[in-house]
C-alpha cells in the first residue's frame, strides 16, 4: 500500500457482523473492500459542493485572491485595533469601524483558519468586551 494509515470507524450491528462474515466467506480483505468503497464514494461525490466543510481542490489562480483577502482582513483589523487602543476619546467610532471589518474578516477566517487572523480576532473580542 502506498502511504497507508489506520483509521477506526464505528459501525452499527448487525451490519458490521454481516460485513465481516461476507468478507471472510469470500476470502476478501476487509481493508481492501473499505478502501475501494472510500475511493468510489470520493469519486462519485467530488463534484458535490453543498457543504463548505467538504474539501475541494483549489484552483491555483483563485488561491491568490484568497491570500489577498486574508492579507487585507489582517491589515484592516490591525489598523482599527491600533486606533481603538490609542484613541480612547474616539473609541466608539472606531469600534463601529471594527464591527464592519469583522463582518469582512469572519468568512475569510472560517475558510482559512489563519492563526494570525485568529489572534487579531481574539484581540478584537477583548476590545469589544471593554
Amino acid at each position: 500500500m502506498k502511504g497507508s494509515r489506520i483509521k477506526y470507524f464505528k459501525c452499527h450491528e448487525p451490519a458490521l457482523t454481516d460485513f465481516e462474515i461476507f468478507c471472510k466467506s469470500r476470502g476478501l480483505g476487509q481493508s481492501e473492500v473499505i478502501n475501494d468503497l472510500i475511493a468510489r464514494f470520493l469519486k462519485e461525490n467530488e463534484r458535490q459542493q453543498t457543504l463548505d466543510a467538504f474539501p475541494k481542490r483549489e484552483d491555483p489562480a483563485t488561491r491568490v485572491f484568497e491570500l489577498a483577502s486574508l492579507v487585507a482582513a489582517r491589515s484592516e483589523l490591525t489598523r482599527i485595533l491600533e486606533l481603538v487602543e490609542s484613541n480612547l476619546e474616539n473609541r466608539h467610532t472606531f469600534q463601529l469601524d471594527m464591527l464592519r471589518a469583522l463582518k469582512v474578516a469572519e468568512p475569510i477566517y472560517l475558510r482559512t483558519r489563519d492563526v494570525d487572523l485568529a489572534k487579531l480576532l481574539h484581540r478584537a473580542e477583548v476590545v469589544l468586551r471593554q
